[in-house]
């Protein structure tokens, strides 16, 4: 807020004129003005002919974010060892590491060289950040943080359905032995989920668990819920807000194939993710 103040009105240093603004309290200290006009902003006067005309509009120059101070880190990194294809850009606490290799094992290098710069770096490693592959193979399938990348800002229920489908294609969720945690090599999958979540929360997510027919009905249902349950908790231990997510176990109830075969008990035993327009609170 800006005003503009004769001085002429103005001698607070023998008491004989006061200006008529009321006292905000401030300790303040007697100099001389000489007479003209000055404009009153942020506690201090200052003569009108050396302020701009849009100086009230004028904004602190930006610094880049904390996020893209990190990944310029990274990058550089990474240049120095020889992956100068890469690119690692974040969205929030998601960084998804970018670029076309010219082969698998290239890829899976780089990847890994990624993950380490990344978990070296102080600012990163202290929000939690997600590593999600994002890098482009010639004529392999695409990456299993590309549909996570895909998403706008503010992604519609469908886009979000889309999303979870995708990152599953093709691949199975597996737990460990006493499925109360999700087995390491599929932990990239998990990942790729949690990003998701995470951009789609404003929905309510359901994670459901299903089985496939062998053994008993009541064992199977409970070990829906288990895996269900497991899945949930790894997001909500990742950033994912609680109460978007709901776990359900299914069972047997739900098969995709009724088949008796080996192919078809794959298929059934899955996880899956049902999005409602219920949304929550936050803001976006």
């Amino acid at each position: 807020m800006i005003g503009a103040v004769l001085a002429a009105g103005l001698a607070g240093c023998d008491g004989a004129v006061m200006a008529t603004e009321p006292d905000l309290g401030a300790t303040s200290s007697c100099v001389d003005l000489p007479e003209g006009t000055y404009q009153f902003a942020d506690g201090m006067f200052i003569p009108a002919s050396g302020i701009p005309e849009d100086w009230d509009e004028q904004e602190e120059p930006e610094t880049a974010p904390p996020s893209r101070q990190w990944s310029v880190s990274v990058e550089e990194r990474l240049q120095q060892d020889g992956y100068d294809w890469l690119t690692v850009r974040a969205r929030g606490s998601i960084a998804f590491v970018e670029g076309t290799s010219p082969d698998q094992d290239t890829k899976v290098a780089a990847l890994d060289a990624a993950r380490s710069a990344i978990e070296e770096e102080r600012q990163a490693s202290d929000t939690g950040i997600i590593v999600l592959d994002n890098i482009d193979v010639d004529e392999a399938p695409a990456p299993m943080g590309a549909p996570v990348a895909s998403l706008p800002p503010a992604p519609s229920l469908a886009a979000c359905d889309a999303a979870f489908s995708g990152v599953l294609d093709g691949r199975t969720l597996e737990f460990s032995a006493n499925n109360e945690a999700i087995g390491d090599d599929s932990l990239p999958i998990a990942d790729a989920l949690t990003g998701v979540a995470l951009i789609c929360d404003r929905y309510r997510i359901e994670v459901g668990g299903h089985t496939d027919a062998r053994g008993a009905e009541s064992f199977n249902e409970r070990l829906s819920q288990t895996r269900a349950n497991t899945l949930r908790d790894y997001l909500v231990e990742r950033g994912v807000r609680a109460d978007a997510l709901s776990a359900v176990g299914y069972g047997e109830s739900q098969p995709i194939d009724t088949s008796q075969t080996t192919e078809a008990y794959a298929r059934n035993r899955r996880v899956e993710f049902t999005l409602s327009n219920n949304e929550s609170s936050r803001g976006d």
